[in-house]
């Protein structure tokens, strides 16, 4: 953590902007920033960062009679919008200052998006790491936080007209501040209607489920088709469950970006308007290869079997410390958390970094140790999402186990979660992953990435 205070404390929200390599990975940006302008230098602000590493912006500002956004910087955020940069504006109760880059960290504080915000303003915030906001389980309540955003019906999303509509209400600010109040076009809104602890976890809910079976819908229609494109080192007896995911994992790694770039978002803008095509061009690839790209065939043959045992109904609430560390080293989403947790977290202050391996092993032997507000440990944890109900309703559970404070663990998420419920029960649902969504969304699918 980081306390942002800029001269005061020679630490600057501009210093924080990341330097992506193989370390430093930025899935998306996620920011609710009230006021705005742009820097005297365009690459080093949000907008011109993000679109020099071409990583997609969701950004919410603004909107009021004053016009709080400065005119050249909603020419720039017009102008980029086929980059990836998605603007909206809320009316009159927003004062929000959030950034969360997603897989760095977040800044939570109090700059506006201008020179002086980032450089000079006696400013006050705090930057949390990824493994910060995981930690403490502000990851959930950032996303809850911005799917609110995103539910706002009367956000204005940025166009010609409402440029247009600032230009006009800024001419008037010159002549009357008064006058240009009533001048505005969209109404005065007094800010968020009261809505019940309750209600609001159930509207989350229901907005996971909907998004969870339009996907499932999606990757069961891949394993429709995939028998008909197995290539020849791939047994028929292979679930098709798995075969989709290692199919979106020899896609991603190999067909989108490089290996430090992965941009899904240009490969949505370009796949969006026929993903059946993409799909199928993809398909073609993976039918015509001669043997597994990237560690496919390990994944399908050595690690997916494993486990399935290890979760099998008998075994899971048996696991041993030994176990866990297998079944960890074998989910894709836990080992890519797993190397971002801080040595001192996982026992070892005294080290300054350590490989992939050694790290799984601290990671089993604390999460023997970790228990949720129910009393329960990882184990009865996966026992209730796999094996608690109706398969229906596992991503009920799912939901519950990843985004419920009384369910979830800290440190095991939804990602990985999902995952090992595709592995473990492969009849119910392919295995699902950030990776996979950044997959779907590359070959021009909507869905969400988590």
């Amino acid at each position: 953590m980081k306390f942002v205070a800029n001269r005061i404390n020679q630490v600057h929200l501009r210093d924080l902007l990341p330097t992506l390599s193989e370390q430093v990975q930025v899935d998306s940006i996620l920011a609710a920033i009230a006021y705005g302008r742009s820097a005297a230098d365009e690459t080093k602000d949000l907008v011109g960062h993000a679109v020099a590493n071409k990583l997609r912006l969701d950004l919410w500002m603004r909107y009021d009679h004053t016009v709080p956004v400065a005119l050249p910087l909603l020419a720039r955020l017009l102008r980029h919008l086929p980059d990836n940069i998605f603007t909206k504006f809320v009316p009159d109760c927003f004062h929000a200052k959030v950034i969360w880059w997603r897989g760095y960290g977040a800044y939570i504080g109090s700059a506006n998006h201008t020179d002086r915000g980032w450089l000079t303003n006696v400013e006050a915030g705090v930057f949390l790491e990824e493994d910060e906001l995981v930690a403490s389980g502000m990851d959930n309540q950032l996303l809850d936080f911005f799917d609110y955003l995103r539910g706002l019906n009367n956000a204005i999303p940025i166009s010609k007209e409402y440029v247009s509509e600032m230009e006009r209400l800024s001419e008037l600010n010159k002549e009357a501040h008064a006058k240009s109040k009533k001048e505005r076009a969209y109404p005065i809104w007094e800010g968020p209607a009261y809505v019940s602890k309750k209600d609001a976890f159930s509207k989350r809910k229901e907005r996971f489920r909907a998004e969870w079976q339009e996907t499932l819908g999606i990757l069961q229609s891949i394993q429709q088709q995939l028998p008909d494109y197995r290539p020849q080192w791939i047994d028929s007896s292979v679930p098709t469950a798995w075969q989709v995911d290692q199919f979106l994992h020899a896609y991603y790694y190999n067909q989108v970006g490089d290996n430090v770039r992965k941009p899904y978002e240009e490969y949505y803008e370009k796949n969006k308007s026929n993903p059946k095509i993409a799909l199928q061009e993809q398909l073609t690839w993976w039918k015509g290869l001669s043997e597994a790209p990237t560690s496919e065939h390990e994944m399908l043959y050595e690690h997916a079997p494993e486990i399935k045992r290890l979760l099998d109904k008998g075994n899971v609430l048996e696991l041993t410390v030994k176990d866990l560390e297998r079944l960890f080293a074998k989910t894709h989403a836990t080992k890519d958390h797993v190397i971002k947790i801080p040595m001192a977290v996982l026992g070892r202050p005294e080290i300054k970094s350590m490989d992939r391996e050694g790290r799984l092993s601290l990671f089993a032997q604390m999460m023997e140790n970790v228990r949720n507000e129910l009393g329960w440990d990882v184990r009865q944890l996966l026992h209730y999402v796999l094996y608690g109900g109706d398969e229906s309703k596992v991503w009920e559970r799912l939901y519950h186990a990843g985004r419920d404070s009384k369910y979830s663990i800290s440190r095991y998420g939804l990602n990985s979660i999902a995952e090992v419920v595709g592995w473990a029960r492969p009849e119910v649902a392919p295995p699902r992953n950030g990776r996979t969504s950044k997959a779907l969304r590359a070959l021009g699918f909507d869905v969400n990435v988590y």
